[in-house]
Order: structure tokens, then sequence, then C-alpha cells
């Protein structure tokens, strides 16, 4: 009976991913909304599949990552764009082919002081290294980046992720954002841990453990988490529609956390923070 629950709840988890796919490639049509008959999805906010798919993900993909994929200071570049993730920032300030602390400063200083948007609400500093929000993200976690680069070990994800980590400002999530953005450049594109490794979140956590009938406060190891992802990678062939790409680790990782969201609005655990507006006007990265 056990077996048959954890079968279903793989069948449930697949399908989420198999609807929230139809959902982007509908609107991408032109399709009238709503996109799908799930009132869930219809509701309520849920990230992309795939996350080079989310708005941000492609501005710096192609402002960035195409136009300068051969300079040196694209992995710099990807740590400056996930720190501040605002693309209209990220553009007035430019690649930083060379690196300028207080002219960048300034730039985000003048934002900051014409109430204009400078980061996005997804990633928060805490205060806890001291200096204005500006100063904290370029002198106490940029500049000491730029000045001594983490190495990268072109042949692994988590091996150049653990690089990240000591350095102020890069939790396990940050450095994550990091090399998944390195993972779509010459630096990791060729990496032996692709579809072995991803760094699970306490999201991808809770979503693993619903899916093997755990109470969703149940600890698990990294190694045991990526067991537990690469094992629905292994079984995603039999459950994915012909619609959806190949997944990756990654893909499964960030599925699990937009998962869990589904599945506490679903039990009546709770409910996502956005509300999904279909009527907004795209985001205007002027503000």
């Amino acid at each position: 009976m056990m077996e048959l629950d954890e079968a279903k709840r793989h069948r449930d988890f697949f399908n989420f991913i198999n609807e929230r796919h139809a959902i982007y490639l509908n609107k991408e049509s032109g399709a009238d909304y709503p996109w799908t008959e799930d009132e869930i999805l219809i509701k309520y906010s849920f990230c992309n599949v795939f996350r080079e798919l989310d708005t941000v993900t492609k501005w710096v993909r192609q402002n960035w990552c195409v136009p300068y994929m051969d300079h040196p200071n694209v992995p710099f570049a990807m740590a400056v764009a996930r720190q501040i993730n605002w693309p209209s920032t990220l553009e007035e300030i430019g690649f930083p082919d060379t690196w300028e602390p207080e002219r960048v400063k300034k730039i985000m200083q003048a934002r900051m002081d014409a109430k204009k948007k400078v980061y996005t609400g997804a990633y928060m500093l805490t205060g806890t290294l001291g200096g204005t929000k500006v100063e904290q993200t370029i002198d106490k976690i940029l500049t000491p980046l730029y000045n001594k680069p983490p190495e990268l070990h072109m042949n692994s994800l988590e091996l150049s992720w653990k690089e990240y980590l000591p350095y102020a400002g890069f939790s396990g999530f940050m450095s994550y954002e990091v090399v998944t953005d390195l993972r779509h450049t010459k630096y990791l594109k060729n990496a032996d841990d692709i579809n072995t490794w991803a760094n699970a979140g306490p999201g991808a956590v809770r979503g693993l453990n619903r899916i093997h009938g755990r109470d969703i406060k149940n600890a698990l190891s990294k190694k045991e988490s990526c067991r537990e992802m690469y094992d629905l990678l292994m079984i995603s062939d039999r459950y994915i529609e012909n619609h959806v790409p190949v997944l990756e680790m990654r893909d499964i990782e960030h599925c699990l956390c937009e998962f869990d969201k589904y599945e506490r609005v679903r039990l009546g655990q709770g409910k996502p923070r956005a509300q999904y507006k279909p009527n907004r006007k795209k985001e205007d990265w002027e503000t």
C-alpha cells in the first residue's frame, strides 16, 4: 500500500511539472487566459519549471552571458547579477569588464535616492555586514570576491559551489544561484555532476518529504537529498509529457520547492505569498 501511495505522489509531482510548463507554453503562444483548469495554478504564482525561463535569468543571459561569453569576468559578472538581481540596475551599471566599485555605488545610491528599485525583493541582506545596503553589497561582498575570486572546478558544480561558501554574502542559496548561471557558460557546461548534484533548499527538502510520506519537518543530509532527487530524475521519463524538455537535477530541485507550495495550498496548510495577476503589465525595469 505504501508503494502505491508513493507512486501516486510521484505522479502528482510530475503532473505538477507537466501542467506548470503547459501554462508557460500557452501563455507564450498568446492563448487566452486562463491557461489551465487547475484552480491553484490559476490563483497563485509559481515559478517556471525551468529557471532559465525566468525573466531576470533571461535578461542576464541575453545581455551579459551571450555577448560576453569569452570575457574572463563572466564568473564575477554572474555574482554581481545575482547579488543585485534587478535588470534596470544591472543595465545602468553595465557588464563589469573592469570593476569600479565607487562608480557602481554612486549609480546604486542614486537610484535608491530617486526611489527607484535597486534590488529584487527575492534576496534580502540582513545588515549584519555593517554599512548601508549598497556598501554591504559592493564593499563587503563583491569587491573582496573580485580581488580574490574563488576557484572554479570545471568538472564539478558541487566543488565550485563549495568554493563560494566561505565568502561573505554567499550562502548556500546564493552560491547555488551563481553556479547555476555558470552551468550555462563555458566554465561549467561540461561538469560531470549536472545530473547527480543539486543543492536542496528547505522547500525542496519539504517536497521530498511529501513525496516519501514523511513529516515535512524531517531533516535530510545533502547526500540523502541528492540521492532522492537523483531517483526522481531517473524515473522522470515515465511521467513527463512530450511538451516538457528533458529535466536536469537543478530542475528537479527547483520544482520540488514549487510542488511543496502547491501541496500546502491543496492540503489547506498555507498559501504562497504571491497571487497571480494575469492582467498586470510586464515589469518596467525602469522602476
